[in-house]
């Protein structure tokens, strides 16, 4: 099976709520490789925000690893 890594970015002000997702261009051989790299592509995300823009929207990355040809669930 290969992996697919989808990116959400989300606001923890009062409610979360995540508004954006976005698919990484990258496949991974097992599951292990993706949740792996998911927090270091999570963490480069990150830091192409500003601490201020991060900080007044309590922004934060959430992904999951996805069996290529998965239909996408609700989250």
């Amino acid at each position: 099976m290969k992996y697919v890594i989808i990116l959400y970015l989300c606001s923890f002000i009062n409610e979360p709520q995540c508004f954006q997702s976005n698919i990484a261009p990258y496949e991974f051989p097992t599951y292990y490789d993706c949740i792996t790299q998911g927090y270091k592509i999570s963490f480069t995300h990150l830091t192409e925000l500003t601490p201020e823009e991060i900080t007044k929207n309590k922004l934060a990355v959430k992904f999951e690893c996805r069996v290529v040809g998965t239909p996408k669930v609700n989250t």
